[in-house]
Parts: structure tokens; C-alpha cells; sequence
């Protein structure tokens, strides 16, 4: 293991360090030395990306031999894999924590993970020693695999190893939501009922921060992203009328109007709506491919049915057959807006809209297909409509052109030498080039499915229409008139 990374014990050094009580501290190769001082020296921006790449590298390997070690660790005091943690486990997450000089906070899930991840997911963890993964995206990969059994975990590894760039460039968030997708299409019936017990369990808590009191909510996930989307763009229109208070003030401001400013037994004026992506199969015919809220993430087929029978009309509580079930889903909703993917499935290329304008439908269907910022591992919202090829250098406005950028990287691509654009429409790929001559490649997440396999992507796209399947978005709760 060691080998294959050319790490060996002559990388350390053999006597304390002058001034400090620490003995084997880590140091840098002859070569590596060399390389650093190369690149320091230099003005060439490539020499230096490419510095930070390889020490990015490294440390994720080196990540993953404290995982092996902690995975050792754990199993030779008495650790297990499955069940509720024991005493014993309790302290050696003590352990490793303050040995990793980490807060203990999350200590143990960090330890149960790296058992697993080791037993279970061998494939995983080889591309975490070679260095592909950071430590922050392995844990979000591995969380929502701790509800799996092991011979799940281990199909999934298979699975995996078949569609190797599945977590390519993804950020925390989109890892996990991923992750989270192969746990509902396996066990989504049990998480619907998680969720369900997370709704009875909802709350609100306040307790004291630094200078300040902090409120915590757990709320429905639909009720939740609608409020936070109702503030959002309460904020966002008083801060376009000339509001001189951050965006953040707003929303908190308007919290507190709302909570105290109307009695506790009436509604709130929110003006609710969430959008809901889903098949026709699996709103219409009981399939099991799990849903999208953007803005939240995946969840599974049957709550995603569920929360559509929610907020029906009809009181009636008799009886009812599978055919009013069906009329009662679609009548029930004033926007059922049709969405095609290309052949396969997996990647939404159109919409019925005649728009051509980053607004309106045409932005809509951006945000439905890129619902993580398209910088690879950015994981800040995507609130710009961008142009890929800027528009001031000529570029269209067209569904191939966009991409969904957070403001950060909508600001950084316009740095001088700095260029993207569009290298594939379906699926949807961009390159982007920074100053100097590394390049990166983004594609969104498919949305039907976990991961997209290399050899049906370029398959079948003449005609892709003809043959497209369709997808619908529901919008749960219109906005009022």
C-alpha cells in the first residue's frame, strides 16, 4: 500500500525537531522538495496547480491509512460493525479523535464508517488511498450506506466499481444526495418511514451562541425548503426595492415579523410552493425511481406519492379505487409541467416551452438540471443563470449554452484568461479552462438513476425525441394569483 504511493520511512524524520517536542514529523521527499522549490520559483500558474493537486493527493491517501489504522484500532478493542455502540467503541472514538486532534463531536460515526468502509466497500477505498476522495467526501458518501446491510453496502461497491466516475468532481452535498439515491432505490420503504417519524418529531429550539441566541427548527422536508425559498425571495425583492440590510438580515427580519406578528392559531402568508421531479411511472404506476425536491434533494418513491395524495382537495375519506386514486393525482395539481430526457433516461435535455431567455421556463429547466453549482466540488448554491460562452464574446442563449452557477464562480470565470465551454449537449458537458493549462470537466447529476455508464452516453442521440421518456414536475403549492 505504502509502496505504490512511494511513502517509506526514510519520509520521517529519525530525531526531534529543534524547538518542539514532537518526534516523527512528516517531511518532504528530495524529489518533492525539489518540486515545491520549482514551483515556487516560478510564475507559470500550471506548476503550481499541479503542486496542489498532487499534495491534495496525498493527503487523501494519507487520510486513508488513519482509516485503516482506526479500522484496526477499533476491531482489535472489541468494535462492532452492526448494532448499537458499545462502551469500548465509545472511548476509541475518544481515542482517535484527540489522536487526529479532531472535536469529539461525530468521533464515533467516523470510526463506524471507516470499519465499514474498509469491510464492506473495498473498491470505494481503494480510490480513497489513491487519492481521488477527500476525507469530508468519503463521510458523505458513507453516511446515508450506514442504514444498508453489508451484502447491500457491497452491491452497491460492485455497482460502483462498474460506473467508476460516478462521484467524479461532485461536491460534498451532491456525493451525499447520490449515496443517499442507492440507499432509497434499495430501501426506500424504511426511510419513507424515517421520514415520517421525523415529521412527528418536529421542533423548534433556542439556545445561546457567541453574543447572540440561535434557533434550531426541524421541520417537513416540503415545508421546510418552503419557507426557506419563501424568504429568499422576500429578501431578494426588498433588497431589488433599494433595502439597505444584507440578504441575511432580511430573512432573519422577516422571520421574526411573521412569528410575532400574526396570531398563533391562523396561517402564515407564505406564499408556499415546492417542485417535486418525479417519473410518470413512478407518480402514475407505483415505480420505484425515486424523486428530486431541488433544493433538497432525493427522496423515495412512496413518500414522493404520498406527499402528492397530502395536499389533495377532496375530503372525501370513503373508499376509493386505483382509477379516482389516479384522477385525484392529477387533478389536484393547477401546474403539471412535461420535462423529456434523452434516450436512457437520465439527463433532462428540453421542456414544452418556447422561451429562449434565462428566465421564466427556460431558467427553470436549467435549475431542474443543475441543481449543484457546476464548479467542480463547489458546494454553494446555484443561484445564476450563466452563460458558458459569455455572451458578451458571442455566446447564445440557449439550454447548451446555460449552467447554473453559484455568484462566486460566476464572478471568478470573467478573471483574465480564464474560458469555458460547452463539449457535449447531451448529456451535458462543459470544460472549463482556467489561467494556465489544467482543465476540468462538469457534467450535472442524471436525474433518474445513480450514475451514468460510459457506453450508452453517446448512443441513440439522433431521434432522441422520438424516443424520449417523460418526467413531470409538479408544483405541490402554487403560488397565489
Amino acid at each position: 500500500m505504502f509502496e505504490d504511493n512511494e511513502v517509506f520511512g526514510s519520509d520521517f524524520e529519525d530525531t526531534v525537531p529543534v524547538g518542539t517536542t514532537f518526534a516523527n514529523t512528516p517531511c518532504l521527499s528530495e524529489q518533492e522538495m525539489s518540486f515545491i522549490k520549482e514551483v515556487l520559483a516560478s510564475d507559470d500558474p500550471t506548476l503550481s496547480v499541479l503542486a496542489l493537486q498532487k499534495i491534495e493527493s496525498q493527503t487523501a491517501f494519507l487520510a486513508s491509512v488513519q482509516a485503516r489504522v482506526t479500522a484496526h484500532l477499533d476491531a482489535t478493542q472489541g468494535g462492532t460493525l452492526n448494532g448499537p455502540a458499545t462502551a469500548k467503541q465509545r472511548g476509541t472514538a475518544h481515542q482517535v479523535a484527540m489522536a487526529r486532534r479532531r472535536s469529539q463531536n461525530g468521533s464515533l460515526a467516523y470510526v463506524r464508517r471507516m470499519r465499514f468502509l474498509i469491510a464492506d466497500l473495498p473498491y470505494l477505498f481503494s480510490r480513497y488511498q489513491h487519492g481521488d476522495f477527500s476525507e469530508k467526501l468519503i463521510m458523505a458518501i458513507l453516511a446515508p450506506l450506514e442504514d444498508m446491510s453489508r451484502a447491500e453496502r457491497r452491491e452497491f461497491d460492485r455497482f460502483f466499481a462498474k460506473a467508476p466516475a460516478m462521484f467524479d468532481t461532485a461536491s460534498v452535498s451532491e456525493a451525499r444526495d447520490l449515496s443517499q439515491k442507492a440507499v432509497d432505490k434499495v430501501r426506500g420503504e424504511n426511510r419513507d418511514e424515517d421520514i415520517e417519524r421525523k415529521t412527528n418529531h418536529r421542533g423548534v429550539s433556542f439556545f445561546k451562541g457567541k453574543d447572540c441566541v440561535k434557533l434550531n427548527a426541524s421541520l417537513p422536508i416540503e415545508v421546510g425548503i418552503a419557507v426557506e425559498a419563501s424568504l429568499e425571495h422576500e429578501a431578494q425583492q426588498l433588497k431589488k426595492a433599494g433595502d439597505e440590510r444584507s440578504i441575511s438580515q432580511l430573512k432573519a427580519d422577516l422571520l421574526v415579523s411573521r412569528l410575532t406578528g400574526h396570531p398563533s392559531d391562523k396561517p402564515l402568508p407564505i406564499k408556499l410552493h415546492v417542485n417535486l421531479v418525479m417519473t410518470d411511472m413512478a407518480l402514475l404506476m407505483d415505480g420505484n425511481e425515486p424523486a428530486t425536491i431541488p433544493g433538497y434533494g432525493t427522496v423515495p418513491a412512496n413518500y414522493a406519492r404520498r406527499l402528492v395524495e397530502a395536499y389533495d382537495e377532496i375530503d372525501d375519506c370513503s373508499p376509493i379505487s386505483e382509477l379516482d386514486l389516479l384522477r385525484r393525482r392529477i387533478r389536484v395539481f393547477p401546474t403539471i409541467r412535461r420535462l423529456y430526457t434523452m434516450p436512457g433516461g437520465q439527463d433532462l435535455v428540453a421542456m414544452d416551452s418556447k422561451e429562449r431567455l434565462f428566465k421564466g421556463s427556460l431558467r427553470k429547466l436549467l435549475q431542474l438540471r443543475d441543481p449543484y453549482c457546476r464548479t467542480p466540488y463547489c458546494n454553494n448554491k446555484p443561484r445564476h443563470a450563466d452563460h458558458v460562452h459569455q455572451h458578451s464574446k458571442g455566446g447564445k442563449t440557449s439550454c447548451s449554452n446555460g449552467c447554473m452557477k453559484c455568484e462566486f464562480c460566476n464572478l471568478a470565470k470573467e478573471a483574465p484568461g480564464w474560458t469555458e465551454e460547452v463539449v457535449r449537449e447531451y448529456p451535458h458537458k462543459i470544460k472549463i479552462h482556467p489561467p494556465g493549462e489544467v482543465t476540468y470537466e462538469s457534467s450535472p447529476p442524471p436525474i433518474i438513476g445513480l450514475a451514468r455508464i460510459d457506453k450508452l452516453l453517446s448512443e441513440q442521440i439522433d431521434g432522441r425525441k422520438k424516443n424520449s421518456q417523460n418526467v413531470r414536475i409538479i408544483r405541490i403549492f402554487p403560488e397565489a394569483s
